[in-house]
Formats: structure tokens, sequence, C-alpha cells
């Protein structure tokens, strides 16, 4: 049966699973924060700004109107940048369904409360139903080129897991599920910052070794944190943890990789506002995972060693003797 279905957020993310809907016999409300960007959808069925090159199938109505988004329809598929996510579900709460079936897209953690995405949803709008997570190794562009991809879908409502599988599975895009919600947003998020140390070594002109060993330092660091905050180890080795880190960490259309490589050469945060039109999600997590490590009195030497280097505190040269500390591989 097809879905009404809203989506937030018109970026390259939000717009790729707006088209993967629609794709799928399902009516969707995509909703732009940019006029712009709504105007582009409206009169040439193409996102100029986030997606260029792809046209959007006709099931996608775009719309500048949160209240009129969130009040459509029952499914909403969020895909705000963290650091926007509460702002927004604040002016969309008194219009959102009590009923209404929340789907994070976002990756990251927010600044100060240190809650996940579906933690903020339940914050701001006291939703009663179990918020699903979907993550993984998705690129926007592949995704909507429909080239063979797979991701996690998160919830603790195994009905709710098998009505969105049946919404989102295709011939070519394929979910793994699964209950651990934690998890799966701990490594959504932080293989990002590990994309950041990749790509800071490599601006440094550090080659396979040194990446190999970042990636597994960091990959232990990740199955520690997110075990101490209730996550399930094995998580770490799936789709949205050790999945991602591949995509994310070699991928040529990775941002955070990318911008590690530009701050690996001795630019600054400020210089990197020039190459993007916002900061990769992985500048913010890494704050958010320090404010973490110090609230919880926990040690991860890679992933502090990324926020010290990204503000200054440390130099690349700290690197190896941060990391001497790490004990057991």
């Amino acid at each position: 049966m097809n879905k009404q279905i809203t989506v937030l957020g018109a970026g390259a993310w939000g717009t790729a699973i707006a088209q993967l809907l629609a794709t799928n016999g399902h009516n969707v409300l995509l909703w732009a924060l940019e006029s712009e960007v709504a105007r582009s959808i409206e009169t040439t069925k193409i996102n100029q700004m986030y997606l260029p090159g792809f046209s959007l199938h006709n099931n996608i109505r775009v719309t500048t109107d949160l209240a009129q988004a969130v009040a459509a329809n029952e499914w909403i598929f969020e895909a705000i940048p963290v650091a926007f996510l509460r702002q927004t579900l604040e002016r969309a709460k008194q219009h959102v369904h009590n009923n209404a079936q929340w789907v994070v897209l976002s990756k990251g953690i927010e600044r100060d409360t240190l809650l996940l995405p579906s933690q903020i949803i339940h914050d701001v709008c006291g939703n009663k139903n179990s918020v699903a997570v979907l993550s993984g190794p998705t690129f926007a562009q592949e995704l909507v080129a429909q080239q063979i991809s797979a991701a996690e879908l998160a919830c603790g409502d195994a009905d709710v897991l098998q009505e969105l599988e049946t919404i989102l599975t295709n011939n070519f895009f394929k979910l793994y599920t699964t209950a651990d919600t934690v998890g799966v947003q701990f490594g959504g998020s932080m293989k990002n910052v590990l994309a950041l140390a990749v790509g800071i070594a490599q601006g440094h002109g550090c080659t396979a070794n040194t990446t190999a060993y970042l990636l597994t330092v960091g990959l232990d660091e990740m199955s520690s944190l997110i075990t101490h905050c209730g996550g399930k180890a094995a998580t770490v080795y799936g789709l949205s943890g050790l999945g991602d880190i591949m995509l994310t960490c070699f991928g040529s259309l990775s941002k955070n990789l990318r911008a590690g490589t530009i701050l690996g050469k001795n630019r600054s945060l400020e210089a990197l506002q020039k190459d993007f039109q916002t900061l990769p999600e992985g500048i913010n997590t890494a704050q958010t995972i320090n404010q973490l490590l110090v609230r919880e009195s926990l040690s991860l030497p890679l992933f502090g060693w990324v926020y010290e280097y990204l503000f200054g505190v440390a130099l690349f040269e700290d690197l190896f003797s941060s990391l001497r500390s790490h004990q057991q591989l």
C-alpha cells in the first residue's frame, strides 16, 4: 500500500531518501528550508543546490511551510543537521500528529545535551511511538543513481521495522534490521570523526600503514563508547559502523575525508568554511564526543586527539604519542 510521507530537509540526503520513497510508489512531501531549493525543484524537478544532475520523481512535492509538512502525514523522515534539529522541531511540534512515526536520517550528537537525534525528538515532541533510525554506507548521489546499496534500520518496535522494510526496500536497496538504536546512531556519528582523522593524516603525507592503524584504533574506541552508552559492540561491525567507515574514509564523495585532508595541510577551521556550504558533521561530532568523554571520565586517545587538533590544542606530531596510551587491540 502506498504511503503519504513527509521528508524534512532537502539537502542531498533528504532529497535522495525522498527520491527512493517516490520511486517505491509513495507520495512524498519534501520540506526545504531554502526557498531557492524549493523553486529549483518546483520549476526544474532538480535540486540544483544539493543534488544537481538528477531529475526527481513526479511523486515528490516540495514546500517551505514546515507546519504544513509535519501536519500532512503521519510518517516523518527527518534529515536535518543535528545542530539545527532541536530548533526545527520546536517550530514544528505543535503541528505534529500525536501518533506520528519518526524516522531519523541525521547523523550526529547534540552539543551540550549530548543527546542522539532520536532522543532529541522524544525530548522536544514527547513522541509516544518508538523512533526508528536509518543509517549506513550510502552516498546520496549513488542512491539516487540506483546503485546497489544497503543500510541498517534500527527500532525497538518490531512492527515498525517490518512496515519500514516494506516502505523502503526495492531491487537496489536492502535493509538489515536491529533493535540497537543507540549503537546505530553512535556508529553513524563517530565514523565522521574517524574520517577526519584519516584525512588529516593523509593531508600530512601519511599513507596506507597509518590509515590502517587509525581505522583499527578507531573501531576499538567506537566499540568502547557504544557499549558504555548502552549499545551493542557487535553493531560497530555492521553497516552503520564498519560499513559506513569504509565509505566515509575511502569514498571519493566523502566530505569529512576531504575536510580532514584540507585541515591536515595546516588550514584552519575558518578557512575550511570557504570550501563547504556547511561544515561536515564530523566537526560538530568531534566536539560532542569530547564533551561526552569529559562528562563520563573516559579516555579515547584517537577521538580526543582529533578534537584537540581541530581546535589548535594539539599538533599532528602529537598523534602517535597520544595513541601510545591505547594499550590493547
